[in-house]
């Protein structure tokens, strides 16, 4: 049953403010069996449901109001319906506050409030505004039409008299059940005592069935501890998804912005190098013509060549301005890898160059490698092979900068390419770190394993990178001692099968 009943009582004669007044009571007793239930579920629908209330009084009282002043009803009867609105949204607004604050405030008591509230505001005010609205329209003043108002004492009887019908349906409904619900104990307990008589020979019949209710309820719970993992590692990817396409758009951006001052420097640095060429022989043109001048002139300029050492600028400046360039090159080489590897639109299977992704991935982990191990490379002719080369970046990003972490001091990181009997291609990644034991090594593509310290690794790198490979419908293992260093292997097919 219904805590509000919806009465043609409180029908007003204005379409849209009765539709409202409805949608509330809708609201009011969807809410009601929660919020009556005195618990954690009343707890948890009290505060929607007020954050419900203060839209809801946004919407109809706006109307209303923008409804009384389109018909100019007395400005004394618009100024105290406008009062009993504002005292409702104070109301509210308190609670909210109060419930906010983890204050003491119950669904019964809201639900109180708000039956209360809206019984009055419908049957009293909103009825008397719809009264003199109505009027209006057909002709009346405004003044004429607030002193025809009457209090109507008929309709809110009739209401109240529903009101207790209803609850005195529901006492006797509940009578009723409970009438029946002691004929069933009664029942029960003449069952109860011919059952007890046979209870010793049923427990152990009652044991071994509550014993397999308990194993099928063990592996219940370890299919859904199993279920749990597997979204935390799905949710844990798309994270990392999430970051790699994020990096992906800032690399594009970044790409953009720094190649277009690349490119003019390096014009500048171009034209720069031949404005110097000529300059150096302008100068040796004049220090050739200087031998026909007077003594005390040579004395000056030669004192003025060896103030500026022209001898080692003519060393010099060449090679700052080669140094110039080939450092801009490199910074050029660096973005475009970087936004290759984390390129969002690459998801694609297409034809790959592994040796340059390798390459790629290598630039961008070089500001972890540099300081770390020097990188030896023994890549061989390799054909391309069909994958998401961003994916397979990604892959090889991890292994290398994993390989940076591991290694204590100043060590050594090996980069391996070769093919296979098999139609395959392999890539190795070697470091002279600090290894895993055969324990870690059983561990590594767990998802969340990682032997870092806390706050430095997710876990979720060889795991990510295991279920890439997979993809790829390839092998990755680990060869690893203690002390000695770690070798990871990848397998992958030349073609890729759907």
């Amino acid at each position: 049953m219904n805590l509000m009943t919806w009465s043609d009582h409180f029908v007003s004669g204005i379409d849209p403010v009765d539709a409202q007044h409805r949608a509330l009571i809708d609201m009011i007793n969807a809410a009601a069996p929660h919020l009556a239930s005195g618990g954690d579920d009343a707890k948890r629908e009290v505060g929607p449901l007020l954050d419900k209330l203060i839209n809801y009084a946004a919407t109809h009282f706006k109307f209303e109001e923008t409804l009384m002043q389109q018909v100019h009803v007395a400005p004394e009867y618009f100024a105290q319906h406008c009062r009993t609105h504002e005292t409702f949204v104070d109301e509210v607004l308190l609670m909210r506050q109060q419930y906010e604050s983890g204050g003491n405030l119950s669904g019964s008591e809201l639900l109180h409030f708000l039956t209360s509230w809206l019984t009055f505001h419908i049957l009293s005010e909103d009825k008397r505004m719809a009264r003199q609205v109505l009027a209006i329209q057909t002709g009346r003043t405004p003044d004429l039409a607030y002193a025809e108002l009457d209090a109507h004492e008929g309709a809110p009887q009739a209401v109240y008299t529903a009101a207790l019908v209803d609850l005195f349906s529901l006492l006797t409904e509940r009578n009723r059940t409970l009438t029946q619900a002691n004929e069933q104990v009664r029942h029960a307990k003449q069952a109860l005592e011919t059952v007890n008589s046979m209870l010793e020979a049923r427990v152990e019949e009652r044991t071994h069935a509550l014993g397999a209710a308990n194993s099928a309820l063990q592996a219940e719970q370890q299919a859904l501890v199993e279920s749990i993992g597997r979204l935390e590692q799905a949710q844990g990817q798309l994270l990392q998804s999430e970051k790699m396409a994020a990096v992906g758009q800032l690399a594009a951006g970044v790409a953009h912005e720094i190649n277009n001052p690349i490119g003019f420097v390096s014009s500048n640095l171009g034209s720069l190098s031949t404005y110097v060429a000529q300059m150096f022989e302008l100068i040796t043109a004049y220090e050739q013509a200087s031998t026909a001048l007077p003594p005390a002139q040579r004395t000056a300029i030669e004192a003025a060549r060896k103030r500026v050492e022209i001898e080692y600028l003519r060393q010099d400046v060449p090679e700052l301005l080669t140094e110039s360039k080939e450092g801009l090159a490199r910074v050029k080489r660096i973005v475009n890898d970087l936004r290759d590897f984390s390129h969002v639109d690459a998801d694609h299977w297409a034809p790959g160059d592994i040796n340059q992704a390798l390459e790629s991935s290598l630039n961008v982990a070089s500001n972890e490698l540099k300081y770390k191990a020097e990188v030896v490379k023994q890549l061989a002719s390799l054909p391309p092979i069909v994958c998401i080369v961003s994916q397979l970046s990604q892959v090889f990003l991890n292994l290398l900068v994993n390989a940076a972490h591991a290694i204590q001091g100043q060590g050594e990181i090996t980069v391996r390419t070769g093919t296979g009997d098999d139609q395959t291609v392999w890539i190795e990644i070697s470091d002279t770190g600090c290894g895993m034991s055969e324990e870690t090594q059983k561990r590594i593509f767990e998802p969340f394993y990682t032997t870092k310290a806390v706050g430095k690794g997710t876990g979720l790198g060889l795991s990510i990178s295991w279920e890439i490979i997979k993809r790829h419908q390839g092998t990755i293992d680990v060869k690893s001692t203690l002390g000695q260093g770690s070798t990871f292997r990848i397998t992958l097919p030349q073609e890729h099968t759907q």
